[in-house]
C-alpha cells in the first residue's frame, strides 16, 4: 500500500491534520492515501488513522465503517 508524500493540500479526513507532526519533518505535510468507501466516496486518510481504522477490521468491513464514519461525522457537523 502506498501513500502520498508531499501532496501541498494534503489533509486527513479525520483527524484534520496538515502538517506532519513528527519533529524531524515539521515541515512536511503528512503523507495521506485516498480510500474508496463502499459507496464509492473518496476518503483521504493520514497514514496514522488508517492505521487505527485498519486494525479494527478486514477490507470489506474497512469500507463499510469509512462510510459510517463519514456519516457520523457529517451528521454531528450539522448538528453543531
Amino acid at each position: 500500500m502506498t501513500f502520498k508524500y508531499n501532496k501541498l493540500n494534503a489533509i486527513c479526513m479525520w483527524c484534520k491534520r496538515k502538517r506532519n507532526p513528527h519533529p524531524d519533518y515539521k515541515n512536511e505535510t503528512i503523507p495521506t492515501k485516498i480510500f474508496m468507501s463502499e459507496k464509492g466516496r473518496q476518503i483521504e486518510l493520514c497514514f496514522s488513522c488508517y492505521e487505527d481504522d485498519k486494525f479494527q477490521s478486514n477490507n470489506i468491513e474497512f469500507k463499510k465503517n469509512l462510510d459510517f464514519k463519514f456519516e457520523t461525522m457529517t451528521l454531528l457537523k450539522l448538528l453543531s
